[in-house]
């Protein structure tokens, strides 16, 4: 049984609410064996892998631990960040001698760095691999000089089995410690980038945003896949009312649509390969037989054997735009307990907005109690909605 945890920085609030429901409503779920995650997700995934011992307390702790974020620290922009500014958008020459933990970035990470190492019970990953109630946990970055996609995977004794080419991809077994959380993390530009084994690595989302595929390589044959983005099929055609209302978006517009694009292509690629392979399996299966698959796997290059099999995947993905709650909580709230610079270019940003009640950017950065909460009880009813296929995964 595998969780996929998708990256979208504040987002990630909705994959607590989808993970509560598994764990209070669905009595016969048992622990997840593979954990995947990339960017918040490889946050989410990493507090799941070390409590993966009390599967009932899971959701409620990792509420607790979303619920207690503070967005004026999480973007605390002081003296050091201004004075470092010109460096952040430059650029500078490293020595070689340069062995700091991070580098650059337009925010002070401290408040995330602390909950990321003080929230997360690190030694339960190893105790929970050695005692087999996980598998393996793995998490995907970016190395900032390659742009190569980097997938760190623990295992309970270090060994992994073969694992297809990728290219673009690296997989590196090792023992999955805060420093590689918060890099799959970094935000490129707002966050510094994470120093690992020497080199520099940034949010893992950039190129892997939904580690659909490591999940499999690890043995996966169920998945329960959280997404982050609303139902492409709902939102792809704009009625031609709110076209003329959208001729010249600014630039914030922009980039929280681009960050959109990314989350969505490769997910539904996978997805979509998956469905084909399932329809494959299954022809080959009633037409020659139960031994297809294998033979199969014999026949091509690069499978070592390796027989195909039908996977089993169940999407939670949220049935509202969360740009638009962003955008409403904002409004609603104008953030009045929050005077940083964050909230002040939120609430500029939604003042602003006259016609377009929306805010993709928003949505990825406002870790603000009243969206974190909106956001669990939406994972929690979407999930809900689903209450028979998640059952399945498990029967």
């Amino acid at each position: 049984m595998g969780l996929v945890l998708s990256g979208g920085g504040a987002r990630g609030a909705y994959e607590v609410g989808v993970i509560r429901y598994v764990r209070e409503r669905l009595k016969q779920a048992h622990p997840f064996h593979v954990i995947t995650g990339s960017s918040v997700g490889a946050v989410n995934g990493a507090y799941l892998a070390a409590t993966g011992d009390r599967p009932r307390a899971q959701g409620r702790m990792l509420a607790r631990v979303w619920s207690a974020l503070d967005l004026d620290q999480i973007y605390h922009f002081g003296w050091r960040q201004f004075r470092n500014l010109p460096q952040v958008l430059l650029g500078r020459n490293l020595p070689t001698e340069d062995h700091g933990h991070t580098l650059g970035g337009l925010v002070d990470p401290k408040m995330i760095e602390d909950m990321v190492r003080k929230s997360i019970p690190w030694a339960g990953i190893e105790a929970n691999l050695r005692s087999g109630v996980l598998h393996a946990f793995a998490c995907s970055a970016t190395e900032l000089t390659t742009g190569l996609t980097t997938v760190f995977v623990q295992t309970r004794d270090g060994t992994l089995a073969p694992w297809p080419r990728v290219p673009g991809q690296v997989i590196v077994p090792t023992t999955i410690t805060p420093a590689h959380t918060l890099a799959s993390a970094a935000i490129p530009v707002l966050f510094p980038a994470v120093r690992v084994n020497g080199e520099l690595f940034v949010d893992g989302s950039l190129r892997q945003n939904t580690p659909i595929r490591p999940a499999m390589h690890l043995g996966a044959e169920r998945l329960l896949v959280v997404g982050l983005r609303h139902d492409p099929e709902d939102t792809m055609v704009l009625p031609q009312v709110q076209r003329k209302k959208i001729i010249y978006p600014n630039a914030m517009f922009m980039l929280g649509k681009m960050l959109n694009a990314l989350m969505l292509d490769k997910l539904e690629s996978d997805l979509a390969r998956i469905k084909r392979t399932n329809e494959l399996v299954a022809a080959g299966t009633r037409v020659y037989g139960p031994g297809f698959s294998q033979k199969m796997a014999d026949e091509m290059s690069g499978r070592r054997s390796r027989p195909y099999v039908e996977i089993q995947v169940v999407l939670v993905r949220p049935s509202k735009d969360l740009g638009e709650v962003a955008f409403d909580v904002i409004r609603r709230t104008k953030l009045k307990n929050h005077k940083g610079v964050m909230a002040r270019w939120l609430r500029r940003v939604v003042s602003a907005a006259d016609e377009v009640s929306e805010s993709d950017l928003a949505s990825y950065v406002l870790f603000e109690p009243t969206y974190v909460a909106e956001l669990i009880d939406l994972g929690y009813n979407d999930a809900a909605a689903q209450h028979d296929a998640l059952s399945s995964l498990w029967e």
